[in-house]
């Protein structure tokens, strides 16, 4: 059981950023950079950190939600939060969640957060994507690793744009799919051309010596599709 079918249109997909507290310079710079990050266009803010314990990330989270309403009230424009892998979290806080494969069964995630709030999955190979759409559950895909990256190295084989642009084909719209991995400014272009909703980064805005302006280029992107 997906979302309620109408859900996943009410977001903008296009520039999808994924917080990392490293390359952010600390936890307490995060919701800096995210406030930027929205300000600059990001139509969705995943927080993600493997390493914290559960109460200083649900501190993380509640910190990256002010920083959303406060590039609320100076732009007009709001990102979805998505919590990464923490369910429970995701669950107390009424936020949108994203799983990878190996961090539990997505079906449990659907009975606890209900058709009102979006699951994202990380699909990384076919075989992957037909069992997620033989009994489907997630409404966003993310396509990884799209380019090797060194922000995450526990992933699989780098798909390729041909790689992505078949996953985009064989998901048929039948869920929004973003392309995460290796994208920056210079390649960013390449990615959207393979068909997907939407491009994910970390570093290209985290590192960045100005997180808002590094969006707006992302996102400025779209505008040649």
């Amino acid at each position: 059981m997906q979302a309620h079918p109408w859900l996943a249109n009410t977001v903008d997909w296009r520039l999808y950023y994924v917080t990392d507290t490293e390359l952010s310079g600390g936890l307490d710079r995060v919701p800096q950079i995210v406030e930027a990050a929205v300000r600059g266009g990001a139509g969705v803010v995943q927080v993600r950190d493997k390493h914290i314990d559960d109460d200083t990330f649900r501190q993380l989270t509640r910190d990256c939600m002010a920083a959303n309403d406060r590039a609320f009230d100076a732009t007009g424009r709001r990102a979805a939060i998505v919590v990464n892998d923490r369910l429970r979290i995701a669950e107390e806080l009424g936020l949108h969640f994203h799983q990878g494969q190996d961090d539990g069964d997505i079906h449990d995630a659907r009975r606890r957060l209900g058709k009102d709030l979006l699951i994202g999955l990380s699909i990384s190979s076919d075989i992957e994507l037909e069992a997620e759409l033989a009994d489907q559950t997630a409404d966003v895909l993310g396509l990884s690793p799209i380019w090797s990256t060194p922000t995450k190295t526990d992933t699989a084989e780098p798909l390729g744009l041909t790689g992505a642009q078949h996953l985009v084909e064989l998901t048929a719209k039948r869920a929004k799919t973003v392309a995460i991995g290796g994208i920056n400014p210079l390649n960013a272009r390449w990615a959207i051309e393979t068909g997907v909703d939407g491009i994910c980064v970390v570093s290209a805005i985290a590192s960045s010596d100005d997180p808002e302006s590094a969006a707006q280029t992302l996102l400025s992107l779209w505008r040649t599709r």
